[in-house]
């Protein structure tokens, strides 16, 4: 699948390329080698509630941006491999595998095309695929349990998005997304899902630094193996404000979310979801249009806090949740070479089954970094992420430490899946 993501996507970059040829003058060519080598140490890698075990992670991350942007257009291709190495700080423990059965090697392959059909008129193509084992990629609530342990399964994801932005002369704009979202685990087809998504957004400007964005999406969630039963339909309609100053942002949002599940034992659920967030950041927040689907990274010196209440996307009808989660991230550079940050986020999930269980779930950390020249940093982060259940066998702590090398890494260029992208 892979193989097959890479060619369909290197073939549509070649294809505009050659679009381009005529305007080669004013065509600007990007070519940004990127690598990243880091280490770390986990005190309860499988996160179990007891019976801990010391894992070291060892990974290495070199990857290449390629793309060029004329007058009309913009295409980047983004690609970056992650092999991971695992090993285990103590004996295995008996009966058990050791952490080294898991390494593998991830691909991450973004792509991302931007066209001014009119001068109002944008046509976009976003694809992304990822082969990891990191849980969550797929929700952005996500609890990432699996019975009574933490997932660590391979599986592949792949998102494809095509979009239409029109901006109309009267303060409107309008975008209108089809998103398709394909899971498949490596070990077998269980789980493995399909999502088609549509997504319509009308957003007014009264004035230069307001935006009101009335959000509507419907999706349909269907699985592929015997549990197809459990497939669902949600439909989710939001209105967001935002409020722009020079350095500061206001955020806040209201909406109503239903599901309506096929299984006939299971009973429709609904719910009213907020969103509030607030956000200082120098340099100061880009005024640039910004393009439904893409992902902005806070400046280095910046402070963050935000809440958030909905349904987890991905589950069973007998396994989802509401969750009210609270993020923040506080960043600044001391004498330009020097970076701090603290970030965390504390997450509250309900779930709604029978039997009725509740998890609370943190993690916060520290980081602190030099910045060697403008494109290598080195830093050193340490934290902790633990989750009380209500049902013991759910309960963790794992505390873990990490030294970092980043060379010309452009974490912006991950998308969806860059740090921002899966914790904000």
């Amino acid at each position: 699948m892979f193989k097959k993501t890479l060619l369909i996507l290197l073939l549509i970059f070649l294809s505009i390329i050659s679009l381009t040829t005529l305007g080669l003058a004013e065509t600007k060519f990007i070519i940004k080698p990127m690598f990243t080598v880091s280490g770390q140490m986990e005190s309860n890698f499988y996160k179990a509630p007891s019976n801990e075990r010391e894992v070291y992670t060892y990974l290495l991350q070199p990857g290449i941006q390629l793309g060029f942007e004329t007058r009309k257009s913009k295409v980047l291709l983004n690609y970056t491999m992650e092999a991971y190495f695992y090993d285990d700080k103590s004996d295995v423990p008996e009966g058990a595998d050791p952490a080294d059965d898991e390494n593998y090697v991830g691909h991450l392959l973004i792509f991302n095309a931007n066209h001014a059909l009119t001068r109002r008129a944008t046509l976009g193509l976003r694809d992304s695929f990822y082969r990891t084992r990191t849980a969550g990629v797929y929700d952005e609530l996500t609890n990432y349990v699996i019975s009574d342990s933490v997932e660590r399964r391979k599986y592949d994801i792949n998102r494809f998005t095509p979009l239409i932005f029109i901006d109309f002369e009267n303060r409107f704009s309008l975008g209108l997304r089809y998103r398709r979202t394909d899971r498949w685990f490596a070990d077998t087809d269980i789980d493995d899902f399909t999502e088609h998504r549509g997504i319509f957004n009308l957003l007014y400007n009264p004035t230069r630094t307001i935006t009101l964005d009335l959000d509507y999406q419907r999706w349909a969630v269907e699985y592929d193996d015997i549990l197809s039963g459990s497939e669902y339909t949600s439909d989710q309609i939001k209105l967001l404000l935002q409020k722009r100053y020079k350095y500061f942002s206001f955020e806040a949002g209201i909406g109503y979310h239903n599901r309506d599940f096929n299984d006939r034992d299971a009973e429709d659920v609904d719910d009213v979801n907020y969103r509030l967030a607030i956000t200082w950041q120098n340099p100061p927040i880009p005024e640039t249009t910004r393009f439904l689907g893409d992902y902005f990274i806070r400046a280095r010196n910046h402070i963050h806090f935000a809440f958030e209440q909905n349904f987890n996307n991905l589950g069973y009808f007998y396994d989802y949740y509401t969750c009210d989660r609270y993020t923040m991230s506080v960043g600044h550079v001391f004498y330009e070479k020097i970076l701090a940050r603290l970030k965390g986020y504390y997450q509250i999930s309900d779930y709604r089954s029978p039997g009725i269980r509740e998890d609370d779930r943190y993690d916060v950390s520290a980081s602190i970094g030099y910045l060697i020249s403008e494109r290598m940093t080195l830093s050193f982060e340490a934290g902790k992420e633990e989750r009380d259940s209500n049902i013991d066998s759910y309960d963790y702590v794992d505390k873990y430490v990490m030294v970092k090398f980043d060379f010309n890494y452009d974490i912006g260029s991950r998308g969806e899946y860059s740090e921002e992208g899966l914790y904000y």
